[in-house]
């Protein structure tokens, strides 16, 4: 699946390599910004996998803003992790399957 965010293309990786690496870090998923990568679990049940993609791209959208420079790691994830549910309710449509 690829996610279009303004001018970037994010890719967005749900294989059993994947699978495998996220179980052994303990992460249902991650991202790497730099790359326009998000990797999910694809054994997570489809709303909770929405909601970590959902979470995920919060991550790119904070990079390619000012916001990037003015908050820190924790403030980010805090922020993220408090918008994440709610707006992943809001593109289920969107990103059914």
């Amino acid at each position: 699946m690829e996610i279009t965010l303004g001018p970037y293309v994010i890719r967005v990786m749900t294989d059993e390599a994947t699978d495998l690496r996220l179980a052994d870090e303990g992460h249902d998923g991650d991202s790497d910004v730099r790359a326009g990568v998000i990797r999910v679990r694809s054994d997570l049940d489809h709303a909770r996998r929405r909601e970590v993609i959902v979470h995920e791209l919060l991550h790119h959208v904070i990079n390619l803003t000012h916001l990037q420079a003015r908050w820190s790691d924790d403030e980010q994830e805090e922020v993220i992790r408090a918008l994440s549910p709610w707006l992943a309710m809001g593109v289920a449509p969107i990103l059914s399957e």
